[in-house]
C-alpha cells in the first residue's frame, strides 16, 4: 500500500532520528554513518629479548616478581675470597676503596657484607692511608630450607693506624661529560666575539660575553660547545644534547651588556658561539657506598667521553638509566656485548634464490649476549646517569647492554 507524504517524512524523520542517537551514543563525532566505532590507539609494543636474564637478575622475591623499587640493604650472599687476597694489607696513599676489595673479593662491590660489625669503625668506607687490614675466616649459621647449617664466611677487621683524609670509594671525577637539554643550551650566555676577531681562541686571550648575568670580576666559568643529540634508543626521544667542553673563562669586566672575560686551561679549539655553563665544582667524588642494584636494570650505553669508537678501564660512560628509573650514586652494573650470529653447521632451510632456482642454507642462531666490563655510577640525572668503568676484557662501545652485575 503506497505510503503518503506525511508518512514518508515522518518515517524518513524517526530513522534520522535513531541513527544520529546511535552517533551521539557512539562517540562519533565526523557524522560518518558508515563509521561509527572510534579508532583505538595501540601502544608500541617492544620485542621480548630472548636473552634477558643474560643482562643479570637482582634476588627475586618470594612471590617470583623482580623488585621494581630500589632498597637499600645489601643481599645476604655467600661472599668469595680471591684466592690470591693477601691475610693483612695496609692502606697506602692514593688507594682507592675499589682497588682495595678488588685485592680482596671476586665481586668487590660486596665489600660491606664482610665488614666486621662489631668493630669500632662503624663505617666501611671510612678507611685512612695508614689502617691496617686484616681477613679473617668466621663461623656463621645460615637457614637452608628447614635446617640450620654454619659456612665459612670471610671477615674484616681495621686497625686504625692512618690519619690525614680518608680513602674515597673512587678517584675523583672530571665534572664532565654534560648532558643538557636545549632549553638550557639555548639560555646559555655565549661568546658574542673575541679580541682581534679571532676565529680560533686561545689561553690568555679576551672575549666578550652575551647575555651573561650576576657575575662577579674573578668568577670562572665553564666554556662549552653543543655536540650530537642523545636519544633513547627504543622510544626514540630526545634525552637532550651531549655539550663538549673546551676551556675555562674568568670574568674581567661583568657590570656592562656585553661582559669580557679572559680565556684559560684550554682543553679544545674555543670558537664563537661557544657558551658558558654556571659555577660548578671541577671534581664529582664519589662518597655513597658501593652496591648492586635491588630492583632490574635494564639500559643501553649512549655515549664514550673523550673517545670515539670504543672505551675501557678508567673511561666514563654516559647511560640511558638515570633518577626516574632508580639509579642512584654507587650503583654497580654489568656492561654486555651483544651476542653474535652464527650458521648452524647442520641445520639448514630451504631458500628460494631465483625464480625456479632453490637451495639450502644454514640456519641462523644467536648467541646469547656476553659481560664485558663493570661500571659504576657517579653521578645521576633526571633521565641519565655517568658511570666509569672499573675493570673491562672487552672494548666497551655505544649500544652496548647495561643490566644488573
Amino acid at each position: 500500500m503506497p505510503m503518503s507524504l506525511a508518512q514518508l517524512v515522518i518515517r524518513t524523520s524517526v530513522l534520522f532520528a535513531t541513527t544520529f542517537t546511535l552517533l551521539l551514543s557512539s562517540g562519533c563525532s565526523d557524522y560518518k554513518f558508515l563509521k561509527l566505532k572510534q579508532k583505538t590507539v595501540q601502544p608500541i609494543a617492544y620485542k621480548a629479548d630472548p636473552y634477558d636474564s643474560h643482562y643479570g637478575l637482582p634476588e627475586i622475591k618470594n612471590n617470583g616478581d623482580y623488585p621494581t623499587q630500589a632498597k637499600y640493604q645489601y643481599k645476604k650472599i655467600a661472599v668469595s675470597l680471591k684466592s690470591t687476597a693477601p691475610a693483612r694489607y695496609k692502606v697506602k696513599k692514593g688507594d682507592t676503596l675499589w682497588g682495595i676489595s678488588n685485592k680482596f673479593l671476586k665481586d668487590p662491590w660486596f665489600w660491606p657484607e664482610i665488614w666486621d660489625k662489631n668493630q669500632r669503625i662503624k663505617n666501611p668506607h671510612l678507611i685512612y692511608p695508614g689502617d691496617l687490614l686484616t681477613i679473617y675466616q668466621t663461623r656463621k649459621k645460615v637457614p637452608k630450607g628447614n635446617q640450620i647449617i654454619e659456612v665459612l664466611v670471610p671477615q674484616i677487621r681495621v686497625e686504625r693506624l692512618g690519619s690525614g683524609k680518608s680513602i674515597l670509594t673512587l678517584s675523583p671525577f672530571l665534572a664532565w661529560p654534560r648532558v643538557l637539554d636545549p632549553q638550557t643550551i639555548e639560555q646559555a650566555p655565549y661568546l658574542i666575539d673575541g679580541q682581534d676577531k679571532h676565529l680560533l681562541i686561545e689561553d690568555g686571550q679576551t672575549v666578550y660575553i652575551k647575555n651573561l648575568r650576576n657575575s662577579l670580576i674573578g668568577q670562572r666559568y665553564p666554556v662549552f660547545r653543543k655536540g650530537k643529540p642523545l636519544y633513547n634508543p627504543e622510544t626514540r626521544t630526545l634525552l637532550g644534547y651531549e655539550v663538549i667542553y673546551t676551556a675555562d673563562a674568568s670574568i674581567s669586566r661583568a657590570k656592562d651588556k656585553i661582559a669580557t672575560a679572559t680565556i684559560f686551561n684550554t682543553k679544545r679549539e674555543v670558537h664563537i658561539g661557544d657558551r658558558l655553563l654556571k659555577n660548578t665544582n671541577e671534581k664529582n667524588v664519589l662518597d655513597a657506598p658501593m652496591m648492586a642494584p635491588q630492583h632490574k636494570v635494564r639500559a643501553t650505553v649512549l655515549s664514550l667521553y673523550e673517545a670515539n669508537l670504543i672505551s675501557g678501564t678508567g673511561m666514563i660512560v654516559t647511560l640511558d638509566f638515570g633518577a626516574t628509573e632508580g639509579a642512584k650514586a654507587g650503583y654497580i652494573l654489568g656492561v654486555y656485548k651483544a651476542g653474535r650470529t652464527v650458521n648452524d653447521p647442520y641445520e639448514t632451510v630451504e631458500q628460494v634464490k631465483y625464480k625456479y632456482l632453490k637451495t639450502q642454507v644454514p640456519v641462523k642462531v644467536d648467541l646469547p649476549p656476553e659481560r664485558i666490563a663493570t661500571a659504576v655510577i657517579y653521578k645521576v640525572g633526571k633521565k641519565f646517569s655517568y658511570a666509569l668503568i672499573t675493570t673491562s676484557n672487552h672494548a666497551v662501545k655505544v649500544g652496548d647492554k647495561i643490566g644488573n652485575p
